[in-house]
């Protein structure tokens, strides 16, 4: 084989090789609209603050992962008392997770701070929080 024919061969595989990754995501581009991004072990913002009656939307860029707001379910979760504890998944069903490209909500009710975390990846440190604020209360003019 010449240098020319090698020299071509390279350029081909390499194009070929930039050209098969370019359809591939490496997550923000298919990320849905949401208030946390959830990606690789990460929740984007760490913390959010909302008021009172506020839903929150948690937006899934990569799959294996949830949202655990149930004390029951792990022991790193905490919420005020009297809140409704959250979770993505359904009942015990605590290693199940959420699809990339699909999002999660929860409406705030009660003011405090919710320590949150994605039951597989806990241990890793994806945690979250979220403040929940009295409504302000002020009016628009």
């Amino acid at each position: 084989m010449s240098k020319r024919t090698r020299r071509q061969l390279v350029r081909a595989v390499g194009i070929g090789a930039v050209a098969g990754l370019a359809g591939c995501s490496l997550g923000s581009g298919d990320v849905p609209d949401g208030d946390i991004e959830v990606g690789t072990n990460y929740f984007d913002p760490g913390s959010l603050t909302v008021e009172v009656g506020e839903t929150v939307t948690w937006a899934f860029a990569d799959p294996s992962h949830n949202v655990c707001g149930d004390p029951d379910d792990h022991s790193d979760v905490s919420i005020p008392d009297g809140a409704d504890s959250f979770t993505s998944y359904d009942g015990d069903s605590t290693g199940d997770t959420v699809d990339a490209g699909e999002t999660y909500e929860h409406t705030f009710e009660t003011p405090g701070e919710y320590h949150y975390v994605c039951i597989p990846h806990a241990a890793v440190g994806m945690q979250g929080d979220v403040v929940v604020e009295e409504s302000s209360g002020s009016t628009e003019s």
